[in-house]
């Protein structure tokens, strides 16, 4: 009894320590955002909050540095990237899923291995293509590589769900008359949803911060991204604002902070899905 009241108390001391270190950044960022510029290399940070310089400190970011534009273009891209994502990830995982056809597995394998090739090494091709199509420098040429980026792993994920579907539920419903077609959009559709949440999430957050194939791409200032208009905080020319720099990070971590928050539970599962047959 004392051996396992000993073995529950150092997991708990364990958890703890996990979410100290991974909550600690984020607890920084966010009082660092709060102070002045002069304060910021006080040691340790004063917890003394003025709201005047909290609204100057956000004011600068989303207004006078132009944030609210980077946020509202990285919204757009996000959405539309992850909305053809699983429009073309559903029907492609649902036939790995459950068509026989020679290679499934090895095909399945080979694009998941797409989804670690190091972006560095495509950008420079990515940016001829899109030159090459008039797309460089505007919103959908960052789309199309970022939907070609998010596939592989959504296209995954989805399998792992629909995996876990039986296959009597298929034959069911087309000896009732379903096609194809109307399986995957009848009973396979409801019955993923969880999975469609889980590849949207992670999908959202790769495209979320993603920079250096967009760095490449976009030049109009107008277009730009979070991650992008982040990096013109740094300047060999003059010192960083880190209370400004601060900011930024607050204001880039909230939007995906909470989507992910709300749906954590379909991360895991996500996670686990096609761990146990």
């Amino acid at each position: 009894m004392i051996g396992r009241r000993l073995e529950r108390g150092c997991a708990y001391l364990v958890l703890l320590a996990i979410a100290i270190i991974g909550f600690a950044p984020f607890v920084i960022i966010a009082l660092l955002s709060t102070k002045a510029r002069i304060d910021i290399l006080t040691v340790p940070p004063a917890l003394d909050f003025d709201l005047d310089q909290i609204v100057k400190n956000y004011r600068d970011v989303l207004v006078t540095k132009g944030f609210a534009g980077y946020i509202r273009n990285s919204i757009i891209v996000t959405s539309i990237t992850v909305a053809v994502s699983l429009l073309i990830a559903t029907p492609a995982a649902y036939g790995f899923s459950r068509l026989r056809f020679r290679g499934r597995d090895s095909w399945a394998s080979t694009i998941l291995s797409f989804r670690f090739m190091p972006p560095v090494a495509v950008a420079i091709p990515i940016l001829l293509m899109m030159r090459f199509v008039q797309l460089d420098d505007t919103l959908p040429g960052m789309v199309i590589p970022y939907v070609a980026f998010s596939l592989p792993l959504t296209v995954w994920i989805l399998i792992g769900f629909f995996d876990e579907i039986p296959r009597e539920l298929d034959d069911a419903a087309m000896v009732d008359g379903c096609t194809r077609i109307g399986v995957l959009h009848r009973v396979m559709l409801p019955l993923i949803r969880p999975g469609l949440v889980v590849a949207a999430i992670f999908a959202a957050i790769f495209i979320w911060n993603e920079f250096l194939v967009g760095l490449y791409l976009i030049n109009a200032k107008g277009l730009q991204t979070i991650p992008i208009g982040a990096a013109g905080l740094i300047s060999a020319q003059r010192p960083i604002d880190w209370n400004i720099a601060a900011t930024v990070g607050v204001v880039t971590i909230i939007p995906i902070f909470f989507f992910s928050l709300i749906a954590q539970r379909y991360i895991v599962r996500g996670v686990t899905a096609g761990a146990v047959k």
